[in-house]
């Protein structure tokens, strides 16, 4: 074999080292985005679980004007019965 083809070998394997060292570097990068990805994910389910009482407090806040309303009803009907 000539000194030409032996170059060209090591050429090519070391590109295709390259190529193979690249490809692995990118999988594992991938792989830790997805894992960071999903411990997001984690965190975001567990604020939507964890606030989830926050979606309520409108209504409770309505009851709590309703009650007053009425017991204002109540308060004015008792006076004027006093009164009267």
């Amino acid at each position: 074999m000539s000194t030409g083809w032996v170059i060209g070998y090591l050429i090519g394997g070391v590109l295709i080292l390259a190529v193979v060292v690249l490809l692995l570097l990118m999988i594992r990068g991938a792989h830790r985005a997805a894992v960071t990805a999903e411990s997001i994910l984690a965190g975001l389910e567990e604020s939507r679980d964890n606030t989830a009482p926050l979606w309520a407090v409108n209504d409770v806040n309505t009851a709590i004007e309703r009650i007053g309303a009425g017991a204002g009803a109540v308060r004015e009907h008792l006076a004027s019965k006093d009164g009267g």
